[in-house]
């Protein structure tokens, strides 16, 4: 796999309508939750641990590119709802 370049969020916009339909994914799969912090963290380890494999997968046995891109959505889009549940807590 070649190096990837940062391109500074640029397409951010791009990537906002990514994580809202992971987003609205996730809500009809497990409905609305409130859990611990902990737990959050917890989901959001095992997320990375799959954006780890994903990578690995790509670098040493030529797995598909587009399973980075969607394992690093699901971190993206846990990370940000940790960020709001902290941020604006009822």
């Amino acid at each position: 796999m070649k190096d990837l370049r940062d391109l500074c969020l640029r397409e951010m916009a791009n990537l906002e309508y990514f994580v809202m339909e992971e987003s609205d994914r996730q809500v009809k799969k497990w409905g609305i939750q409130k859990r611990h912090a902990f737990e959050w963290l917890a989901y959001l380890v095992e997320e990375m641990g799959e954006l780890s494999q994903a990578i690995s997968e790509a670098e040493y046995r030529e797995g598909p590119i587009p399973e980075i891109t969607k394992e690093a959505i699901h971190v993206a889009t846990l990370a940000l709802k940790i960020a709001e549940m902290t941020r604006f807590q009822e």
